[in-house]
């Protein structure tokens, strides 16, 4: 029986996505989009048959390691404008750690004011980078590989759903700046967002989800480290002074 379901809900999800972006092709409509649609009707299905999430994550887990490539595969666009982007690396580094760094202490500082437990609160922290990347941070900071997927795909969706909203009301024209923007804050679907607007925003935001999972991985458990050390600090200096 548990191989019949494993089956099933693999190709069921399989499916679910193509017709989910035929039907998003079609429309056009962000909302139809297929990272909307598939979880939804997904989550419709678990609660129609009365089963688990861990069961449905256990058996379409294989789907999820395919993540890899595909953000491997956001390289092609990226060495297409390898001139240009040796031309704008600075900024795009210094953009990606930026963005890393608001992502880490905006989170914390949220997760901490709601008092959330410290496994969800060190999940949050690797919310604005890629899947592939958040699952490798995950283990390093102590966070919990079933909330991250959750988290991420509620970063994306906000990114992808606001960015436009955002980028208009700031007054952003310039595409280097709208695509780095797009990459950092909602990754993949950023990443989608910003090839719909133009293909050198979707280069850019590929070239800065890549860089900003990189130095993530890289350095963010030490700069978490370092900020539950100050705010430990803090926490008690206030309290001697109390």
């Amino acid at each position: 029986m548990t191989e019949f379901w494993g089956i099933f809900y693999l190709v069921w999800t399989v499916l679910c996505y193509f017709f989910a972006k035929q039907l998003f092709v079609r429309t056009r409509k962000i909302y139809l989009s297929p990272i909307i649609v598939v979880p939804v009707f997904s989550i419709v299905l678990i609660f129609i048959l009365q089963h688990q999430f861990q069961d449905y994550y256990h058996y379409t887990q294989y789907l999820v390691t395919m993540l890899g490539p595909i953000t491997v595969a956001f390289a092609i666009p990226v060495f297409r404008y390898r001139s240009m982007i040796q031309q704008h690396f600075r900024v795009l580094i210094l953009s990606s750690s930026f963005a890393m760094l608001v992502g880490i202490l905006s989170s914390w500082f949220l997760a901490s004011l709601m008092d959330f437990d410290e496994i969800v609160k060190n999940s949050l922290l690797a919310r604005s980078i890629s899947i592939p990347f958040a699952l490798v941070l995950t283990e390093k900071v102590g966070g919990s590989i079933s909330l991250i997927p959750l988290f991420t795909v509620i970063t994306g969706l906000a990114g992808m759903l606001l960015g436009d909203i955002l980028l208009l009301w700031m007054g952003f024209k310039n595409r280097i700046a709208s695509g780095a923007a797009l990459g950092n804050a909602a990754h993949a679907m950023g990443i989608a967002r910003a090839r719909q607007r133009h293909e050198l925003e979707g280069v850019i935001a590929s070239l800065s989800m890549i860089i900003s999972g990189i130095i993530m991985v890289v350095l963010a458990p030490m700069v978490i480290s370092l900020i539950k050390y100050l705010v430990s600090a803090i926490a008690r200096a206030c309290h001697q002074l109390l």
